[in-house]
């Protein structure tokens, strides 16, 4: 099941989704927070962005991956658009559609404003490209380590 999250859920959530963020970036360590505590803050701010666009894939009441999205978004190119911060999927889930389900959701939340979506990827994150690339959503750039990539709807 794909959800949104109230603040006071998130709060008590927030211990769990920092482990999982640690796990979803293992092997990719270069493109990712690594102390618990800038976890925390980078979650902090994903959500306190933009509430409504951050949502959870849960399966028994266990947390298996996120979604970050902000319907706000300013690009100095693109202008105001919906952008994809990020998703995470425990290792133990991933391949199985869940991150597939998980941005989905969150493009239905950014589609309601915008026709124009952005992200970032790793340079080295090739599956994660290949992930993005077959969802619609083409480079278009770059900065430094990252890869701007847009999808327009």
């Amino acid at each position: 099941m794909i959800r949104g999250l109230e603040a006071d859920e998130f709060r008590r959530l927030r211990r769990e989704l920092v482990d999982l963020y640690l796990q979803a970036y293992r092997g990719l360590e270069e493109y990712a927070y690594r102390r618990r505590s800038d976890v925390k803050g980078y979650l902090q701010w994903l959500y306190k962005i933009d509430p409504k666009g951050f949502l959870i894939a849960e399966d028994k009441g266990e947390v298996l991956g996120f979604v970050a999205a902000c319907r706000q978004w300013w690009d100095k190119n693109q202008g105001l658009m919906g952008e994809i911060h990020e998703i995470a999927v425990l290792p133990a889930y991933q391949g199985r559609g869940i991150g597939s389900r998980l941005l989905e959701e969150a493009l239905k939340v950014l589609e309601r404003e915008h026709r124009v979506f952005g992200l970032w990827v790793g340079e080295r994150n090739f599956r994660a490209q290949e992930f993005y690339r077959r969802r619609g959503f083409a480079p278009i750039g770059r900065l430094g380590k990252w890869i701007r990539m847009i999808r327009r709807g």
